[in-house]
């Protein structure tokens, strides 16, 4: 089985997406992203996971190797950030404090220096509860982000409950946004929300130069898309 293997021997590796301050163009970190050659896609990997019921173990180990990784390659030497994507399964699991606490220690690193990103891919029941847990995991240090805002179970009640440092605007509101009254329009008020709640804002897909110069027009401080830097390898991104 895939999944087995996958598990038993740790085939899973990550690619590395850089995220950018669009006005300086200076690189602020860069976005952990799942692979396994047993999958077509990552997106096949979490779904034969929930399906075998180890989410978690897939989840968590992933996180895991992600850090490892990125410690190794030095990007905590350059304080550059690390954005995981996490399940909330995983956020409530009665082990992940525990778990996060342990892998901190060994590899050294700042926990100031990680973003949890939250996959909406996931439907939360209980935003109270999940919220709790956010705040607990704040108390250590962590950041965390909400994805992929605009697609999937993403909506404006989880972004208020959840109280993220992050908002990240899915591709959707990038791809031919110079062109887009409509878009500019909704952008703007996702701009003028995080200056006044002092959340940090990054606009995902960009693809084209007119689309990051429209992006830096509006004032949207930060960026991440294949024009900026494809996902690769971490020694190829060093």
């Amino acid at each position: 089985m895939p999944l087995r293997k996958l598990l038993t021997e740790k085939t899973y590796y990550h690619h590395f997406q850089p995220i950018f301050c669009l006005e300086s163009g200076k690189r602020i970190g860069h976005e952990a992203l799942i692979r396994a050659d047993e999958f077509e896609s990552p997106e096949a990997i979490f779904l034969n996971a929930r399906d075998e019921k180890r989410l978690y173990e897939v989840d968590s180990g992933s996180i895991h190797k992600a850090i490892q990784t990125y410690v190794e390659v030095g990007f905590a030497r350059k304080e550059e950030y690390l954005f995981l994507n996490v399940f909330p399964s995983t956020i409530l699991h009665s082990n992940f404090q525990t778990f996060l606490d342990e892998i901190m220690k060994e590899n050294g690193l700042d926990s100031q220096l990680v973003i949890f990103e939250i996959s909406e891919t996931e439907y939360v029941e209980n935003l109270e509860k999940l919220s709790d847990k956010i705040a607990d995991i704040k108390e250590l240090g962590f950041k965390f982000a909400v994805d992929d805002v605009g697609k999937g179970y993403s909506n404006l009640p989880s972004i208020i409950e959840l109280k993220p440092d992050y908002i990240k605007l899915d591709q959707y509101f990038s791809k031919n946004i110079q062109s887009s009254l409509e878009k500019q329009k909704m952008v703007s008020y996702f701009i003028t929300y995080c200056k006044e709640l002092n959340i940090q804002l990054v606009l995902e897909g960009l693809e084209t130069t007119s689309e990051v110069d429209t992006a830096i027009t509006l004032g949207i401080p930060l960026g991440q898309g294949f024009v900026l830097g494809k996902p690769k390898r971490a020694k190829e991104v060093v």
